[in-house]
């Protein structure tokens, strides 16, 4: 099944074969030298210079793979740049990526939106739209071969596929400020019909317990700076947290999504991302189980 990927995976063949045969020319060469020059009562190598053929070939044949190189390099660049041209029969899934200091906003069609957690299906081709509402970040897979700079006020797309289910990890690749180091992602790859399962509850409003929760939630401390579709209606600079329960990981990766991970974090998160935007909230302890149990709830 062809990959989207298929570009860099051709460039990188060439390039691998090309510097093997460079490696297996070099090393029979010093063997054959090694072995027939061994003893130098036998007499030494025969001197070449001024040998013009020779000096012309070892000059104009690394010109020339160097040449061959570079164009292909600028045609996958634009490969890679320009339109989809998957080799799957599926249409590809289209994502809009926004980085933040310092975390990774998802958004689907349908109006679906979540944080450091991508989902997509497997063996469906996807097509990430990738810009930054502050600076520049850098989104990259690892184990999926995906990398791509996210520019402010610039449209980069990155390709993504996967013919197997698996959480692959992620993280951003250009130094981005203070907490860069915790600005990672996650990838969940699963069959179609829990990929569509995923996405139809994570487009729904939210289903949040109500009570001292929500009502602090719903107040200025939080809903200055987030918003929970259907219940908070409050400023999306901080991530969606509509189905914040659901997910993995919280605060850009630096904490795993548990109760007590959450409930530190609310309290003080200046202790775990220096620099993060979020400030210390100022709750008593029966207030802060209160959100987090809200929270929690919000699958």
């Amino acid at each position: 099944m062809a990959s989207s990927l298929e570009p860099i995976v051709v460039l990188s063949l060439v390039v691998g074969v090309i510097a093997a045969v460079i490696f297996a020319g070099v090393l029979v060469a010093l063997i054959v030298f090694t072995v027939r020059y061994r003893d130098v009562r036998a007499g030494s190598a025969p001197q070449i210079h001024g040998h013009r053929a020779l000096e012309i070939a070892w000059t104009g044949v690394p010109l020339l793979l160097l040449a061959i190189i570079f164009v292909l390099s600028l045609v996958t660049l634009g490969q890679i740049g320009q339109g989809a041209t998957f080799g799957s029969l599926e249409p590809p899934l289209h994502v809009d990526v926004i980085g933040h200091q310092w975390w990774f906003e998802f958004r689907y069609a349908g109006g679906a939106v979540t944080a450091n957690e991508l989902h997509v299906p497997v063996g469906v081709p996807i097509e990430l739209d990738l810009s930054s509402a502050d600076v520049i970040h850098d989104l990259w897979v690892p184990e999926l071969g995906a990398k791509s700079d996210v520019v402010p006020g610039q449209r980069n797309v990155m390709r993504l596929f996967t013919a197997r289910a698996g959480t692959f990890s992620g993280e951003c690749a250009e130094f981005c400020g203070l907490e860069h180091a915790w600005m990672r992602v996650l990838v969940v790859a699963e069959p179609r019909a829990d990929f569509d399962r995923w996405l139809a509850a994570q487009g729904a409003p939210a289903s949040g317990a109500a009570g001292r929760g929500l009502e602090i939630v719903g107040s200025a401390v939080c809903s200055s700076c987030h918003v929970v579709q259907g219940q908070v209606a409050g400023t999306p600079i901080g991530p969606d947290l509509t189905h914040v329960g659901s997910r993995t990981i919280i605060a850009g990766g630096v904490l795993a999504n548990t109760a007590d991970a959450l409930r530190a974090w609310i309290a003080d998160p200046q202790r775990y991302k220096p620099g993060a935007l979020m400030p210390k909230v100022p709750l008593s302890s029966a207030d802060l189980d209160a959100v987090v149990a809200y929270l929690r709830s919000l699958k």
